[in-house]
């Protein structure tokens, strides 16, 4: 009896693949002529090549070629049918080395684009490759004949014996693509830049080698290679991350003029990483105790774009700012080698895969641009089997690992930005000098000896040329340093407005406390765990309450200093109480010596802000210093001067470097990552506010830095 079940109907339909998928995938899976170009250059990068030529050409009809010739393996005819013609075979997958003599090369290639390749750049393609053993053949493949036809089952390839004498090496390889199209110049150079970027200054190879010959050219092929200026970059941060999760870096700043930074080491530990994860982009890491993306090596090298940086740069390479400019842009953004060859970014229209412009348009100026930077990240595929490059070649596969490691380069980037911005700023001067500049006296001194001397009205010109140059660097200076204290403006707005909510919501949590503690007050099994919680409910809010009498003050529009008093002990105690979890978990130990008159003629806001940003910087600094005790001392004592008394703050962190102990009061000064660069330039200019300075010295009592201050005492 025949069933009428539908599986015994069904029917087996074969699955079938039109002959155009060979244009389709390649216009699609490889993005643009140039990516192309690169990825049949990675294909003799794989057959062990010491040397690849590219060269445009006219065949016997004078229509445009491209040919890539290579003294690799070349193939052997089992290759060719079994490997060459197999779209998506596993042969690199299978194999991912190669070897010559005792050399070894892991292979780069593993999804067949360079057939692909091949068909997005041209109608037909003429292949010969010769193996040492002197076999030699010659493969057709018409892109535009197998296009039209109906079954792929009647595509072919034509494989035909070749005179071995037709390549110039013992072994070796050569494409020839019949283009579609003719090259622009811009495209070539396009070319140029994107074959310049293949290999990893990283990179272990040395033996291999790019010429391009140009169109148009009197057929003489140029070594392929970077400029001198790239060598030599402002700024340049180095390192490794490691397995364990440690980031060790190496900074140096060399300027075109001036004083510069020698290379230093340094280091961050994973659970410091993590804790910027957390804080800055609220991303938690897979495993806590040790990071799931692999080590790599990186090397970032960054540049000023603005006028007077374009202008050192042309005195001292003695090429244009164009030119420059255009350099930087060849190589512009960051990116990914595998085992020494290029694997992100192919194209131009993924310089910025890791979204640093997107990130600047905040902070403008003291983040890095990728149009500013070069950077060269270095991975194996052995120690790094989850960061894969997606089929198209221009953005990694969306893993855990990927996006840890993504968040690990943007960590780096905010280090080598917390680094450069220190030395952006080191030739600027505090206001008062910079106001200095600006006084006409030398120059008036100047112009009168010019008179002395019967010098006429073009001796004198160069003098104001010169002072105007003055007046434009101290305008730039000036204006860059209202930038930061106008954001300081806010401060009043920002205190109002915490005023009126946390006093606004005090008063009504505090009316719930008391009708519950009403409710609760009758007998009830669970009585004792309310109370306890009534009691840390009420508590908090007196501490909200006390936070905005603090600050009520200051976001009066009458304010005025000098009007109210303020308890040192009562303060510095407030500090600590808000600062606690982060002082226990740190195991930073504190004591106070306070043998001045406590009371002192400030505002108890403005003294917490001075007292709490000594204290944040030092649980900072000393979080990072390895080995010995982790203490904080707080002295206080009359000054020599009468009615004044005098704090220090000793801590036993790593201290403060020479260079940098007058820069860190400036604004926007700061070697923590993602620092704003404001803690210290607002305590001093509070301190200063009321007649009085601040200092640092290092290194202090405890070893690491002390910062003195002095401050008015209270008025009787």
């Amino acid at each position: 009896m025949m069933s009428d079940s539908p599986a015994s109907q069904s029917t087996r339909v074969p699955f079938k693949l039109h002959p155009r998928v060979f244009a389709a995938l390649g216009a699609d899976l490889v993005t643009s002529d140039v990516v192309a170009v690169i990825e049949l250059v990675k294909n003799s990068y794989d057959a062990f090549a010491r040397r690849v030529d590219v060269r445009f050409g006219k065949d016997e009809s004078g229509k445009p070629t491209l040919e890539v010739e290579d003294d690799g393996h070349g193939m052997h005819a089992e290759t060719i049918d079994g490997v060459w013609c197999t779209v998506a075979t596993p042969f690199r997958l299978d194999k991912k080395e190669t070897k010559r003599g005792s050399k070894v090369r892991r292979v780069t290639g593993a999804k067949g684009l360079g057939r692909l390749s091949a068909a997005r750049l041209g109608t037909r393609l003429e292949l010969v490759t010769k193996t040492q053993a002197g076999e030699c053949w010659r493969v057709d493949v018409s892109w535009e004949d197998l296009a039209k036809a109906e079954d792929i089952n009647f595509c072919f390839a034509s494989r035909s014996p070749h005179d071995v004498n037709d390549l110039p090496y013992q072994s070796g390889t050569r494409v020839r693509i019949f283009l579609k199209s003719e090259w622009s110049t811009e495209r070539v150079d396009e070319l140029r830049e994107g074959l310049s970027r293949l290999l990893s200054p990283f990179s272990k190879v040395k033996d291999f080698t790019i010429y391009l010959t140009v169109p148009g050219a009197d057929a003489v092929p140029t070594e392929v290679e970077t400029s001198e200026f790239l060598d030599k970059p402002v700024y340049r941060l180095e390192g490794e991350f490691k397995p364990d999760g440690t980031l060790v870096y190496r900074y140096a700043f060399r300027p075109y003029h001036g004083r510069g930074r020698n290379p230093d080491e340094n280091s961050y530990a994973w659970s410091e990483i993590q804790a910027h994860f957390k804080r800055h982009y609220d991303f938690d890491v897979a495993d806590s105790k040790k990071p799931t993306c692999g080590p790599f090596e990186f090397e970032i090298r960054a540049w000023e774009l603005e006028k007077d940086s374009l202008a050192e740069a042309e005195q001292v390479f003695s090429i244009s700012r164009s030119d420059i400019r255009s350099q930087i842009r060849a190589f512009k953004g960051l990116s990914i080698y595998r085992d020494g060859v290029l694997v992100l970014p192919k194209s131009e229209t993924n310089r910025d895969w890791l979204g640093l412009d997107l990130r600047r348009v905040s902070l403008v100026g003291r983040r890095l641009s990728t149009s500013q930077i070069v950077g060269y990240l270095a991975i194996s595929a052995e120690s790094n089997p989850k960061i894969e490059d997606t089929s198209d070649r221009e953005r990694l596969v969306d893993t855990p690992e990927a996006t840890e490691f993504r968040h690990v380069l943007l960590y780096i980037v905010t280090v080598l930005e917390t680094e450069r911005n220190q030395d952006k700023i080191t030739q600027e001067k505090p206001i008062s000098d910079l106001f200095q500049e600006l006084s006409p006296g030398p120059l008036l001194a100047q112009a009168q000896e010019v008179a002395a001397e019967n010098g006429s009205a073009s001796d004198v010109m160069p003098l104001l040329a010169d002072y105007d140059q003055k007046v434009e660097r101290v305008q730039k200076q000036l204006q860059a340093t209202f930038t930061y204290y106008s954001r300081l403006a806010n401060i009043g707005t920002i205190a109002q407005k915490l005023v009126h909510e946390v006093g606004h919501n005090v008063s009504i949590i505090g009316a719930f406390l008391r009708v519950a503690r009403e409710f609760f007050s009758a007998e009830n099994p669970n009585r004792a765990v309310l109370e306890k919680r009534l009691e840390l409910a009420e508590h908090a809010v007196q501490a909200l309450g006390r936070l905005a009498d603090l600050f009520r003050p200051l976001a009066s529009r009458s304010f005025a200093r000098g009007q109210r008093k303020a308890s040192f002990q009562v303060i510095w105690t407030a500090c600590i109480e808000a600062k606690s979890d982060e002082l226990q978990q740190a195991g930073i130990k504190w004591e106070t010596s306070l043998r001045a008159p406590d009371s002192v003629q400030i505002d108890p806001g403005e003294l917490w802000t001075v007292l709490y940003n000594l204290l944040d910087n030092a649980i900072y600094w000393l979080g990072r210093a390895k080995g010995g005790s982790r203490r904080v001392l707080v002295e206080t004592r009359p000054a020599n001067e009468a009615g004044r008394v005098v704090c220090f703050f000793h801590d036993s962190g790593p201290g403060v470097e020479r260079e940098d102990q007058e820069r860190i009061f400036l604004p926007g000064v700061s070697k923590r990552p993602n620092g704003f660069g404001m803690g210290l330039t607002v305590a001093s200019e509070v301190i200063v506010g009321h007649g009085g300075k601040m200092g640092v010295k290092s290194p202090g009592k405890l070893g690491g830095a002390t910062f003195r201050f002095d401050l008015p005492a209270a008025s009787r």
